[in-house]
């Protein structure tokens, strides 16, 4: 009895490599087609935050209490708190490849504990700081946008008379 389950033990482990090997894995890379010929993509969702061309990464988490956006009529401002265990690293390179995608320009970054990145586009301003904690990352995001309502319709500068 003992030499059949020995040798139905080895035939089972021999099938499932057999079965490990012969398994074809498809490449990520390339894009599935659905049977009606659309093709799909496996590209991983990203979330924004309430300024739409700032993302974040899916391991972080908004800290309501900690965070506001104020929309006015001339421009829009906010903080943005996030927590997550990601490595600064990570974030910093994430932030720096997922803000240039965005048509931001990097203008100024340190990298330490703490770090920062500035970011600047058209009427736009946005500096990350990333504090390396031992057990969580803490995000901040300061954001500025500047809106159209805030330039005169003249389109020039107006001059004012102190008097």
């Amino acid at each position: 009895m003992k030499i059949f389950i020995r040798m139905f033990l080895i035939s089972m482990l021999f099938v499932s490599l057999v079965g490990c090997i012969t398994t074809r894995n498809s490449s990520s890379e390339e894009p599935a087609v659905a049977v009606n010929g659309v093709t799909e993509s496996f590209e991983e969702f990203v979330p924004y935050t309430e300024f739409d061309d700032i993302a974040v990464p899916n391991e972080l988490s908004q800290v309501p209490e900690n965070s506001y956006v104020a929309d006015g009529r001339n421009f829009k401002y906010g903080k943005i708190v996030l927590k997550g265990r990601v490595e600064n690293k990570s974030l910093i390179d994430f932030f720096k490849n997922q803000m240039v995608k965005d048509n931001w320009t990097l203008s100024n970054s340190f990298t330490s504990t703490i770090s920062a990145l500035t970011f600047e586009k058209p009427y736009k301003s946005c500096t990350i700081r990333i504090f390396d904690g031992s057990y969580n990352t803490e995000v901040e995001i300061y954001a500025v946008e500047l809106k159209s309502a805030a330039f005169p319709e003249s389109g020039g500068v107006q001059e004012q008379n102190i008097q």
